[in-house]
């Protein structure tokens, strides 16, 4: 089933594009889980990120169907003259994919709600994305997911990613993987401008490292702890206080119940 993930790297070839290869028609799959610190596209927008999720998938052979929503809550550290406060997010999606041979495709909506953002803070929106993933001789997979922000942003950002996946058994494996990301006019570092930060940085993002080792010790029941570093382009806005270039280590664990 298609997992959608905003802490080893959204939408990644880690996991790839597989839905249309499961046996069952009707899938779905809960999460919780924690992170040091919410990483995104990125940006570091706060500390001890916890977070759930809900997925469903409908597969009818190469064609599926798939929707979901996830719900994080995170520490935002305060910039100077202000106080820290808490942060929320809910994430709606909903996508389509088609699957052919080692090639599979998917178009998808995301609808990211803020619900207690401060004044003058990014607002609600909506993107769009279009992904392609592609299974690569050596168990490599490469995949490529392109999104447009309509609503605030009017822009675009897209992510390029290998993954090789170690089966060490039935029940364990390790997930590796790598990336770049660019973007035009778009990204919530311009989450930083409002608060006196450089904004959004057109052109090459940054690139990243991730690993992760899920490992099923019940049928149907994984977890899966991981590790992500970025290192994000130097002109580009990379936390709260408008900093920019930085690298973070990301670590954190989720725990996963199929149905």
């Amino acid at each position: 089933m298609r997992k959608y993930s905003k802490t080893v790297g959204a939408l990644t070839a880690a996991s790839t594009l597989v839905a249309g290869n499961a046996m069952a028609e009707l899938e779905g799959e809960v999460n919780v889980g924690y992170s040091n610190m919410y990483e995104f596209r990125f940006v570091d927008l706060g500390n001890d990120l916890i977070y759930a999720g809900a997925d469903i998938a409908y597969d009818m052979g190469p064609i599926g169907l798939s929707a979901g929503a996830w719900y994080g809550s995170w520490d935002t550290p305060g910039v100077p003259g202000n106080v820290g406060f808490n942060s929320d997010e809910l994430d709606l999606y909903a996508a389509a994919s088609y699957s052919i041979g080692d090639l599979s495709l998917e178009l998808g909506y995301i609808y990211y709600y803020f619900p207690d953002i401060p004044t003058g803070g990014v607002s609600n929106t909506q993107e769009v994305y279009l992904g392609a993933s592609y299974e690569l001789p050596f168990g490599l997979a490469f995949g490529s997911t392109f999104y447009y922000d309509f609503d605030q942003f009017d822009g675009w950002y897209w992510d390029n990613n290998i993954g090789y996946t170690i089966e060490f058994n039935e029940c364990l494996a390790l997930e590796l993987g790598a990336g770049v990301a660019f973007a035009d006019g778009h990204g919530l570092q311009a989450r930083s401008a409002v608060r006196g930060g450089t904004g959004t940085k057109d052109g090459f993002q940054g690139w990243y490292l991730t690993a992760a080792l899920p490992w099923e010790f019940r049928e149907g029941v994984t977890l899966t702890p991981y590790v992500k570093y970025t290192d994000g382009e130097g002109d580009l806005a990379t936390d709260l206080y408008g900093n920019g270039g930085q690298e973070y280590l990301v670590a954190g664990v989720s725990l996963a119940v199929g149905f």
